[in-house]
């Protein structure tokens, strides 16, 4: 852990990422044929109980993951809304599961030490940064 410093992100950016974030889920919804109103709650239940970290958590896959890679987390986030099932991303057995679904090849060591930091950071609220 020594090479990640760690802050507390206040809440109000948070809220204010998590918008977007359940905007970006819903729009894909919503692509795939669903109400506007219906795919945001669904985008909002992806997160559980825990819908108002949902920029935290998806920040924390940013500092490590690319576009491609982070446009293909979306996509699997969407489809786990369409099909009304949650992820705990603060659960490192979920995030290696979604993202063993969203690579093309095996993940290597340094990814899945990264996952490790990710559910960790997630799981206590806490912002990574490099």
């Amino acid at each position: 852990m020594n090479e990640v410093l760690f802050f507390n992100t206040p809440s109000i950016h948070i809220r204010f990422v998590a918008n977007f974030a359940f905007e970006k889920i819903s729009e894909l919804l919503q692509a795939k044929g669903m109400n506007p109103d219906v795919a945001l709650v669904r985008a909002q239940e992806v997160f559980g109980n825990e819908h108002e970290r949902a920029s935290l958590y998806l920040h924390n896959f940013q500092r490590f993951f690319d576009t491609t890679i982070m446009q293909r987390v979306y996509e699997y986030i969407a489809k786990k809304a369409l099909f009304q099932e949650s992820i705990l991303f603060g659960s490192y057995d979920q995030i290696l599961g979604m993202m063993q679904q969203v690579y093309r090849s095996a993940l290597n060591e340094e990814e899945l030490k990264q996952l490790r930091q990710i559910s960790q950071a997630n799981h206590f609220g806490i912002a990574l940064v490099h």
